[in-house]
């Protein structure tokens, strides 16, 4: 655990593939020695605790190591689970929401989430059978071979099991404020890396909570899927340009570490989309009319090559080529066309 400053701690739980004391020594040597790394080994919760009131932001993976973590680290400081009063989920991605129906179950705690992200809840992580099957009918539409969809399809399958089912009490929209003895956060409303995501800003110490919203190195993945089909990259640059007019001084995001160069790392990345809008661009305009998929064959990753990725990294290059993709339909630069079941992209 590390104390960002009085009343409000950081907490480091695992991600499926490391013990929980694999992921506290990698917090520790990734800030030392900052790199993109192709898997992520932890999440890091936040919990607020000032005048007998709590708060803890994220939970992490619902494994027995991911709730020893927070309970272990919780311990350094003389607290508990049991503490908790309120659970605030910035958004329903399993990494991050996995453990809330379990502390739900033994603390009581309120838990908050943005109303766009309950559904998926239920679709996602409840009951996927309709979700898989609606998946295989998107990744035929945008360009995926028969012979790579039933792995890309699963490459997710395993992820509800680590997800204790939970149903918020507070659905927000975004702009609610939430007291936690001296600290007042401010909902922001961010979608973009998922439709609900929010941010919890607290304006009297220049804090961002930021989700995923925002990390160090990565550049968060905005993805289009069956369930989210509209502008979302256009969503994700107009929240950062929303956050960017917020005062902080320190920014202590979801993933990597916390930094206090925020403004910096709003505009590397506004620039480094705006660079794989113009990639993108650039390899329909070489090859002419071209899938989704054959797209993000082309395309060079920060990570490698698309064939050297998982299924589950295939699955998010995919979502993202159709999100910027989409983006430059919507500005007119290119056109999207379907024949023939198949959903190609040409140069306007």
């Amino acid at each position: 655990m590390k104390r960002i400053q009085e009343g409000i701690f950081q907490i480091v739980t695992p991600f499926l593939a490391y013990a929980r004391h694999e992921a506290y020594e990698q917090r520790e040597e990734l800030e030392a020695h900052p790199r993109v790394t192709r898997g992520l080994p932890y999440v890091l919760p936040y919990f607020i605790a000032s005048k007998g009131e709590t708060m803890l932001v994220d939970c992490g993976w619902n494994t027995d190591d991911g709730y020893a973590a927070i309970r272990e680290q919780l311990g350094e400081i003389g607290s508990d689970i049991s503490e908790i009063r309120d659970l605030v989920i910035t958004h329903a991605h399993p990494d991050h929401c996995g453990l809330a129906g379990r502390l739900k179950a033994e603390t009581g705690c309120t838990v908050w989430m943005h109303e766009r992200e309950v559904g998926f809840l239920g679709s996602r992580h409840n009951s996927p059978e309709n979700l898989q099957e609606e998946m295989d009918r998107w990744f035929t539409r945008h360009g995926v071979p028969a012979g790579d969809r039933p792995e890309i399809e699963r490459g997710p399958m395993p992820m509800p099991h680590f997800v204790a089912p939970v149903e918020p009490d507070r659905p927000v929209k975004g702009g609610e404020r939430l007291s936690v003895g001296d600290f007042v956060f401010e909902v922001i409303w961010t979608p973009g890396h998922s439709p609900g995501h929010v941010c919890l800003y607290e304006p009297n110490h220049r804090l961002l909570l930021s989700g995923d919203h925002v990390l160090p190195v990565i550049t968060p993945n905005v993805s289009l899927h069956p369930q989210q089909r509209n502008n979302l990259l256009g969503e994700y640059i107009s929240s950062l340009e929303r956050v960017a007019e917020l005062k902080v001084d320190r920014m202590l995001p979801a993933h990597e570490w916390d930094i206090d160069w925020f403004q910096r790392r709003i505009r590397e990345l506004k620039d480094h989309h705006q660079t794989r809008l113009e990639a993108m661009l650039a390899v329909v305009g070489w090859d002419g009319v071209l899938t989704a998929a054959e797209v993000a064959r082309r395309v060079q990753w920060t990570t490698g090559g698309y064939d050297s990725f998982s299924a589950w990294t295939k699955r998010a290059a995919i979502g993202e080529t159709l999100a910027h993709l989409q983006y430059l339909v919507e500005q007119g630069r290119l056109v999207e066309v379907e024949e023939e079941g198949l959903v190609r992209f040409r140069a306007a």
